[in-house]
C-alpha cells in the first residue's frame, strides 16, 4: 500500500473531513469492501491515483470500519465508491473504473495534473502465480482475494447459464426429434420382424398339425382296409 494512502474507520473519517473547514485541499476517498471483487479492482487503480497525484489526500475507508449512517452521510450506497472532497465541494465519481478515467476525473474536478503516470499495481494473484505460489498459498496470505474470486466466479456462471440454457434446448429442438424418429423407426422395424417371425412360425406349427393330421387319417384307413379285408375273408 502507498505511504500516501491512509486507512481510516468512520470517527476518524469525521474528524479528518471536520478539519476541512479550514482549508481547501482536496481528498480522495475510497470507499470498499474486502468482499467486493470490484474493490478489489479499484483498490490497484487508487493506490496508483496517490502517486499521481500527490498534493490529494487519499484515504481508505473499509466497511467494516464505519456504521452504515456514516457511508449514507457521505451518499455512499454502492461499493466501491470514491469521493472528491474539499471545503466548499463533494462529488462522488461515477463512470468506468479505469485509471485513464479517474484520472480524467482527478483532473477536471481539482484542475490538478498528476506529477507522474504510475501504472497500477499489479495484482496479488498475478505475481503470486508468477512466483509459483499454489492456490493454499494465495489463500492463505489473501483469503479475502479468494472469496473475490468466486464470487466473481458465481457470477459469471449466473450470467452465463441462460445463455447456456437456451443453447442447449435449441439443440434439444434440432436433433432430439430426429434421434426419436430414427429410434421410433428402428423400433418398429424390429417390431415388424419379430410380427414375421411370429406369422413363419405359426405358419410351421399349421403345417405340421396338417401333416400330423394327414398321417392320422392315413393310419385310420389303412386300419378300416385292413379291418375290411379280415372280414370278407371269415365270410369266405
Amino acid at each position: 500500500m502507498s505511504d500516501l494512502m491512509s486507512w481510516v474507520d468512520g470517527d476518524l473519517l469525521d474528524r479528518l473531513m471536520d478539519s476541512h473547514n479550514h482549508g481547501n485541499a482536496y481528498t480522495s476517498i475510497l470507499f470498499y469492501s474486502p468482499w467486493c471483487p470490484f474493490s478489489s479492482l479499484v483498490r490497484p487503480k487508487f493506490e496508483a491515483l496517490s502517486s499521481m497525484f500527490p498534493h490529494i489526500g487519499h484515504l481508505v475507508v473499509e466497511q467494516s470500519q464505519a456504521l452504515p449512517s456514516v457511508f449514507s452521510r457521505y451518499g455512499i450506497h454502492s461499493l466501491p465508491s470514491i469521493l472528491m472532497v474539499n471545503q466548499t465541494l463533494k462529488m462522488r465519481y461515477i463512470g468506468p473504473k479505469d485509471l485513464a478515467s479517474l484520472i480524467q476525473f482527478y483532473q477536471h474536478t481539482t484542475g490538478l495534473k498528476p506529477v507522474q503516470y504510475v501504472d497500477e499495481a499489479e495484482p496479488n494473484l498475478i505475481k503470486w502465480l508468477h512466483n509459483g505460489s499454489s492456490i493454499r498459498e494465495i489463500a492463505e496470505r489473501d483469503p479475502y482475494l479468494v472469496l473475490a474470486l468466486m464470487f466473481l466466479s458465481l457470477k459469471l456462471a449466473i450470467l452465463i447459464f441462460p445463455f447456456m440454457r437456451a443453447r442447449l434446448r435449441t439443440l434439444w429442438a434440432a436433433h432430439v426429434p430426429h434421434l426419436s424418429l430414427g429410434i421410433l423407426g428402428e423400433t418398429s422395424q424390429l417390431f415388424g420382424r419379430a410380427l414375421h417371425m411370429i406369422d413363419v412360425r405359426r405358419l410351421w406349427i399349421k403345417q405340421r398339425l396338417n401333416k400330423t393330421r394327414d398321417f392320422q387319417e392315413r393310419a385310420k384307413n389303412a386300419l378300416a382296409s385292413v379291418s375290411l379285408g379280415k372280414s370278407t375273408s371269415q365270410s369266405a
